[in-house]
């Protein structure tokens, strides 16, 4: 068994962060890995609820996290830019397809 397996883990272990991006942001603006000490330097230096901060222990759900929030607010921004206002009212359903054209999300929009 792996020595570090066993080892409790303690308050300043690593473990990574995601926070909302804008609609400018890329990966490295909205994911890190930090420990307590370094949270709490982001915090002092401006990190608040409003960018909704999430604590993960793992890469790979953070990553998960980031790219749906980053997917989230990029799709906004183009719909935004592409989309006369009176058709946005009468939305009725958000589809989000990968590069292959496979749904990998899909929701009422509530109408």
């Amino acid at each position: 068994m792996n020595n570090s397996d066993t080892q409790p883990k303690g308050p300043l272990d690593r473990f990574w962060v995601v926070v909302d991006p804008t609609p400018v942001s890329e990966i490295t603006d909205v994911l890190f890995e930090t420990d307590v000490r370094g949270f709490m330097a982001q915090v002092r230096g401006g990190l608040d609820e409003e960018r909704r901060p999430r604590i993960f222990a793992d890469r790979e759900s953070a990553e998960a996290d980031a790219h749906a929030r980053l997917a989230i607010v990029r799709g906004l921004a183009a719909i935004a830019k592409a989309t006369p206002t009176d058709d946005v009212r009468n939305a009725a359903r958000l589809r989000l397809l990968d590069a292959d054209g496979k749904v990998v999300f899909e929701a009422d929009l509530g109408r």
